[in-house]
């Protein structure tokens, strides 16, 4: 008898764990009991500026040719010896998909062009989106290696060549945030996941938040042994650490011609808070300072937006300008590519998986 108490006990607390697991591996069961009152309405936007496909399957390919540029200079003390870092990375393939709210992507770099003056360099990115009507949230990872030095010191011969940094690695984390207070008659989304359609030109004013951490590091120091009579006590470091937080403004247009045919303006300009940090080694303990950079995000895209077949060129680009102890910094990020895409009618498996996940409602 007591053998048979035991087991019944055990066999007891087995199917409970079971109800526990049901319960966090289903959404349908973990929102009925933890958020039994959520339910999300469906607030359209205004029909008549902005079309939305909640039954399409939006699937495109892209083209991007990135352009990375950093300049360092030594401050107002000689710009003689400004280091002029480039990469040489060469066109990035990517396909996305997206339905509803949920948006999913890859991509990979093409070979890049054959370039002997260059130190060969390597990219890869990660970027996670979730967009709604009003709100974005988007979380990037970018890291690339290899830059080179193309700034000649005034009197250098030609024939040296430029100067390669194969060891220069640059990784950046970033978390944006967007809200959209116009969003019944502003699509910000429109000429970037073409999830809706923009059917009446519109403006709308914007709001972006961001957190941006980046690390540039290298095996030697940044600063090459004939140029490093200009940077003082700048000369010897090999690690830059910086956190920026970001409040900025926007502003956004879609003009549409034709019905169909879009040009798509927005631009955040902004002065973020920058906490930064020199180091001669990684794990070299030092206290950090902190100034304002002014920095201008933009986008511009020209294209074709129908029910079913989308596409167009875009361009995407980003310059910080920062004035820091003892030198100047400049960074440019410049993507040019062109985007198609078709809207198929979504699979069954698809919606299905779709409405099983998302709270319900969306």
């Amino acid at each position: 008898m007591f053998s048979l108490h035991n087991s019944a006990y055990a066999q007891g607390e087995i199917v409970k764990e079971k109800k526990r697991e049901n319960v966090f591996l289903h959404p349908r069961k973990f929102y009925k009991k933890y958020f039994p009152h959520l339910k999300i309405k469906s607030d359209p936007p205004d029909s008549a500026y902005i079309r939305i496909y909640p039954d399409y399957l939006s699937i495109s390919a892209h083209v991007l040719s990135p352009a990375i540029g950093m300049d360092i200079g030594p401050g107002k003390t000689n710009a003689n010896g400004a280091l002029k870092f480039r990469t040489s990375i060469g066109d990035i393939l990517g396909f996305s998909a997206t339905y509803r709210f949920v948006g999913a992507g890859f991509a990979f770099l093409l070979n890049s062009p054959s370039q002997d003056d260059y130190a060969k360099s390597r990219y890869r990115t990660a970027t996670i989106k979730y967009n709604s009507k009003a709100y974005s949230l988007q979380f990037k990872y970018l890291r690339f290696k290899g830059l080179t030095d193309i700034g000649r010191p005034a009197g250098t011969d030609p024939s040296i060549g430029f100067i390669k940094r194969p060891d220069i690695i640059n990784k950046e984390f970033q978390f944006e945030g967007l809200y959209n207070p116009r969003w019944k008659k502003y699509s910000y989304l429109a000429p970037l996941t073409f999830s809706q359609r923009q059917i009446k030109s519109s403006t709308g004013f914007l709001l972006q938040s961001g957190v941006y951490y980046r690390q540039l590091s290298s095996e030697s120091a940044f600063v090459d042994p004939r140029k490093a009579q200009y940077y003082g006590d700048f000369k010897d470091i090999k690690v830059i650490r910086t956190l920026s937080l970001r409040l900025a403004p926007g502003l956004g247009s879609n003009f549409v011609f034709f019905k169909r045919y879009y040009l798509s303006l927005v631009t955040f300009p902004s002065y973020d808070l920058y906490f930064y940090k020199y180091l001669h080694h990684p794990d070299e303990k030092v206290k950090g300072r902190q100034t304002f950079i002014f920095v201008l995000d933009g986008k511009a895209s020209l294209g074709y937006n129908s029910e079913r077949i989308y596409g167009g060129l875009l361009i995407e680009a980003e310059r910080r300008s920062a004035s820091l102890h003892e030198i100047d910094i400049t960074t440019t990020y410049t993507y040019l590519g062109v985007e198609f895409g078709y809207r198929f009618n979504t699979p069954r498996i698809v919606k299905k998986i779709y409405r099983e996940t998302m709270p319900p409602g969306m």
